[in-house]
């Protein structure tokens, strides 16, 4: 059997598009989701539309990731918290465009799963880790080994770092298929992977696909997210068009200008004058 994992989407519709097309073609006709669906790229709804007509086609799991979190946590605090502007405008802008219908979806996801197949191995999956969405598994890290030191299972799926590859330690090994939608590395290019499986194993595949980044870039400006949100979404485009990912920089730069010249920086309404010189620190022309 083959099942195509895919992650990490953050509302890029159209990579999306591209690796269920691949999937489909390379003849996996099962899907995993780890979470992730919306945020970072305009137009999440049409991201959740692709999603709800494919699981009524195919068989589909799906679980919670960290940004299906904060939605669902803005709802619960009142819509309070959020403001136009670099620090939180890509998330207020997500929530406004996002449906009942997609909260309710969220609220309705599980934080992992295990999946048993008759005749095959069981396998774990996750967006962070099996306790936590926002959790972060890194290579070689001492909490992804102790987490396969407690997986009732030999295989754990995750996404939320980007970073696509594996990791193996005593006898297990974690999964990433990367993301879909901002993806780390490869030069940018759309990632995820497929798992064949057999009565005795679970064997990964890794494919990374280019697609049609230049229109994702001018729906930033169509959309109005870039008005939402000028630097972030600045930050975005660099890591779609290159793979490389500077945001926690220019985050702890921000932080910083902001502390120097003020005496404080709170959240999220830290001036765009900030964030600004933080982008131009890096390099990157906006």
């Amino acid at each position: 059997m083959d099942i195509a994992v895919l992650s990490d989407i953050h509302s890029n519709y159209i990579a999306l598009g591209k690796c269920i097309d691949y999937a489909l073609g390379k003849g996996a006709a099962s899907f995993i989701f780890l979470g992730d669906y919306a945020g970072d790229c305009p137009f999440p709804g049409r991201t959740m539309e692709m999603l709800y007509e494919l699981k009524e086609k195919y068989p589909c799991w799906f679980i919670k990731g960290n940004r299906e979190e904060y939605m669902l946590d803005y709802k619960l605090n009142g819509e309070q918290g959020w403001v136009a502007g670099s620090a939180s405008g890509s998330l207020l802008y997500t929530y406004e465009n996002l449906t009942q219908r997609d909260l309710d979806f969220f609220q309705e996801l599980p934080i992992h799963g295990k999946l048993e197949l008759s005749g095959l191995p069981a396998f774990c999956y996750c967006h962070g880790s099996m306790q936590a969405s926002r959790e972060l598994l890194y290579k070689d890290s001492d909490n992804a080994k102790k987490a396969l030191d407690n997986l009732d299972a030999a295989i754990l799926l995750c996404g939320h770092t980007h970073v696509q590859g594996t990791f193996e330690y005593h006898g297990k090994k974690v999964i990433n298929p990367g993301s879909v939608g901002v993806p780390w590395y490869h030069k940018g290019k759309a990632q995820f992977a497929i798992i064949h499986g057999n009565e005795r194993e679970w064997k990964e595949e890794y494919f990374q696909l280019e697609y049609d980044r230049d229109t994702v870039l001018k729906e930033f400006e169509t959309s109005g997210l870039s008005k939402a949100a000028p630097m972030w979404v600045v930050l975005t485009k660099e890591i779609l068009k290159t793979g490389i990912d500077v945001n926690m920089k220019v985050l702890a730069r921000v932080k910083e200008l902001c502390e120097e010249e003020t005496g404080d920086a709170i959240w999220p309404y830290i001036p765009e004058k900030y964030w600004e010189q933080a982008v131009r620190e890096q390099g990157i022309d906006f």
